[in-house]
């Protein structure tokens, strides 16, 4: 009876200790100060299952740790914590249910396992050294967390069904329940030191729910990472969690209360080479980047390109937007990149920062595509990167079209240089965002073009004939060419309007198809290079005597069936009427059949 009383009396007393509790430091938050850190992965070969097995519960004794691995039936591996090499594997059990969390109890030197379902207030007792099962306990409560805290001698369980948790004396009977927070998140594993209770909740990417002795919530901290977070346990400062995705991987993590939050800054070489001391950040104090070492032949540096570990995600901009943030890579339209000796304080709140240099090739490479040009031959060139390029002149021909200009591409993000819709500067774009293409004119200047890899240059060209909206008459004509054919759309040309071949310095021989019925007075009007005129089939009816004027007297030529006659010249009124008197006379000869069919030029008198 002396045995019941004394016992009571130290469970009031201890009940009446825990009440107190130690409280949490004033506006206490926890911090994760350090990478979540891989330290073993695929667990469950070790236990001779697939990938579609869970590491369900976690603990350790300080020198090994414990996982129970479960698909159908459990086991229990046991790892040496230094080395992470599997020191143990016990026989598989099909007694442990689920085996959803473990703790170990160093005085009494045994591991005790949360069953979770289907026995939800059963604890499995396992010998560390053997792993096997030497009892159970029953509890009055059904639980699906525990831990066990050896400064106290007491158990933290978490209550199956909710966010309830509750603190069990060594014999494991209910000392005080708790509420819990209502988080979102899923209930998974516990843990405890002398001052502070430890759940961690799986979902989006996992917390670490934190409470004190009193049972007061004090902070949620982000694992920041999305694989399903399964217990937790710890050894001095540093937290392990085993995360599972098709396969299971112990990670490390660092937690604390300290205000002083503390990142590592790395630098990452890329497809460079060399290696740097990374660089300590002390949340909210300044400090700056080191200055980049690292190289990489034919390019130099241009930044630094900055990612977080507790995500995977870049620094940038999306697309339209001048604010930058934490960015899927995929989203990201333009990083925002630190430079040489950029000043850092606020970056990350917790895991670290790796920084990439972004290479800039020292020289780019300028390629000619001719498009749909019929001729020429443009040679290639390589630009230095502070050099101004100089546009050359153009050398590709397309009969019939005038060259208008290039446009630009660049490979090596498969963008077009041109203008937004309601744009007045041009930029890189891609083709679906760009309403009109930039083109560069010879002669002009131009500064950097790409980053690397080669910009194309393809020649545009536009139509040298303007034609009236039902493509009768041919309106003006603005080509380079020095033979020109005169095309007939959809055979309807009839008429070449005044002015059409105006001024032009080029051309010496010019072909007008047999549609034309009609040289409007001027039609080709100084044309100083002109030598010959081509009617093809028939004379137009209406030829004016100044149709063609201002040029000096070209030959004026019939084409039939392969043959050509000459009818005279284009000069003065007398020349013209000779000419339509010729082609009279022609026009009657062909009609009575007689043709004279000698390969040379016919000469009608």
């Amino acid at each position: 009876m002396k045995k019941v009383i004394s016992a009571l009396i130290c469970a009031a007393m201890l009940a009446a200790m825990i009440a107190v509790g130690i409280p949490a430091a004033a506006g206490a938050t926890f911090f994760k100060t350090a990478e979540l850190l891989e330290l073993k992965e695929h667990i469950e070969d070790d236990a001779g299952m697939n990938e579609f097995a869970t590491v369900q519960g976690g603990c350790t004794d300080g020198r090994y740790a414990y996982f129970a691995v479960q698909q159908a039936n459990t086991t229990i591996l046991k790892y040496d914590m230094k080395t992470w090499k599997l020191a143990d594997k016990a026989e598989k059990m099909n007694s442990l249910g689920h085996a959803n969390d473990m703790t170990y109890n160093q005085k009494l030197d045994r591991i005790f396992v949360a069953n979770n379902g289907p026995d939800y207030h059963i604890l499995t007792v396992l010998d560390p050294d053997t792993l096997k099962k030497v009892g159970t306990v029953k509890l009055k409560l059904e639980v699906y967390g525990i831990a066990y805290n050896p400064e106290k001698d007491i158990y933290v369980v978490g209550i199956s069904g909710g966010y309830q948790f509750a603190l069990l004396n060594s014999d494991f009977k209910v000392i005080k329940k708790f509420k819990g927070k209502n988080t979102g998140y899923t209930r998974q594993g516990c843990d405890c030191d002398q001052n502070y209770i430890y759940f961690s909740q799986s979902g989006g990417d996992n917390i670490v729910a934190v409470y004190d002795y009193n049972g007061k919530y004090v902070d949620s901290v982000s694992i920041g990472h999305k694989h399903e977070v399964e217990n937790i346990f710890h050894v001095g400062s540093y937290f392990y969690t085993t995360l599972h995705h098709y396969g299971n991987s112990l990670q490390r993590i660092g937690l604390s209360n300290q205000t002083e939050i503390r990142y590592n800054v790395y630098y990452d070489p890329g497809d460079g080479v060399g290696k740097m001391k990374p660089t300590s950040v002390h949340y909210g104090h300044s400090i700056p980047l080191r200055k980049n070492t690292l190289r990489k032949d034919g390019y130099f540096f241009g930044g630094w390109r900055a990612s977080r570990s507790m995500d995977g995600k870049y620094l940038g901009f999306r697309k339209f937007s001048d604010v930058s943030e934490w960015l899927d890579q995929e989203d990201v339209y333009t990083y925002d990149m630190y430079q040489d000796r950029d000043l850092v304080a606020a970056t990350v709140k917790f895991g670290n920062v790796t920084m990439t240099p972004f290479w800039i090739s020292n020289v780019y490479h300028v390629v000619f595509d001719p498009g749909n040009s019929e001729s020429g031959w443009m040679q290639d060139a390589a630009v230095r990167y502070h050099d101004e390029y100089r546009i050359p002149e153009n050398e590709f021909e397309k009969p019939g079209y005038i060259f208008a200009g290039y446009t630009a591409y660049r490979d090596y993000d498969d963008k077009y240089f041109g203008f937004r819709k309601g744009a007045k500067k041009p930029e890189w774009l891609e083709k679906q965002d760009m309403d009109q293409q930039r083109v560069f004119k010879p002669g002009e200047k131009v500064e950097r073009m790409t980053y690397d890899g080669t910009v194309y240059l393809t020649p545009i060209f536009k139509y040298a004939f303007t034609f009236n909206e039902n493509q009768t008459t041919l309106k003006e004509y603005i080509g380079v060419d020095r033979i020109v054919r005169i095309p007939s759309p959809g055979r309807k040309l009839s008429t070449i309007a005044a002015g059409a071949f105006k001024d032009n310095t080029i051309m010496t021989v010019l072909h007008i198809p047999e549609t034309v019925n009609r040289l409007e007075p001027g039609a080709i009007d100084n044309c100083s290079e002109l030598e010959k005129v081509f009617f093809k089939e028939r004379f137009p009816d209406e030829y004016a005597t100044d149709s063609i004027i201002g040029c000096d007297t070209p030959a004026i030529c019939i084409e039939h069936n392969g043959q050509i006659f000459h009818l005279g010249y284009a000069g003065d009124t007398l020349d013209a009427e000779i000419v339509r008197l010729n082609a009279g006379a022609l026009k009657a000869m062909l009609e009575k059949d007689q043709t004279n069919t000698n390969d040379e030029e016919v000469v009608v008198k």
